[in-house]
């Protein structure tokens, strides 16, 4: 039996469910334990702020990324970014496959809307440029206690 991709799914369902790996969108997701509903979407209808999942090219093959549009270039590209990250993506638009619509933590629905949600969208996530700067000085403040408490 041949494996299905996430392309091939979205093709034929419309949507498919995965679940988080790695770090990228903390705090918002959390590896291994959430699931998200992802929806085919035309591009056009694609916004700032949209969490995406997309294909990055990679050494050893593709990788599927899940992450949010923190804007968009003149030549059309997106530029995505985790809400971890430290810097963004360039993404073409016929490399993104999906639109997160629903997220889901221990059979509980995550809140991708409302009060709470649109401040931390506005105040962590637009902001990417000031939030890249935020996180790069707490890793390097991390590696420098690091290596303190490494020598004591």
């Amino acid at each position: 039996m041949m494996p299905v991709s996430y392309e091939s799914e979205l093709r034929r369902s419309g949507k498919i469910i995965i679940t988080v790996k790695g770090v990228s969108m903390r705090p918002l997701f959390r590896a291994d334990s959430d699931a998200i509903i992802v929806k085919k979407c035309p591009v056009k209808d694609l916004k700032n702020l949209d969490i995406v999942l997309f294909i990055r090219p990679s050494p050893n093959g593709i990788q599927y990324v899940l992450h949010r549009i923190v804007g968009r270039n003149k030549d059309g590209c997106f530029i995505i970014a985790g809400d971890n990250c430290v810097s963004a993506d360039i993404v073409p638009p016929k490399n993104i496959l999906g639109v997160a619509a629903a997220a889901q933590r221990s059979g509980k629905p995550i809140k991708l809307s409302g009060l709470r949600y649109g401040m931390y969208e506005k105040l962590w996530c637009k902001p990417y440029k000031f939030r890249f700067f935020v996180l790069r000085v707490r890793n390097k403040a991390k590696r420098v206690v690091k290596k303190i408490i490494g020598r004591g």
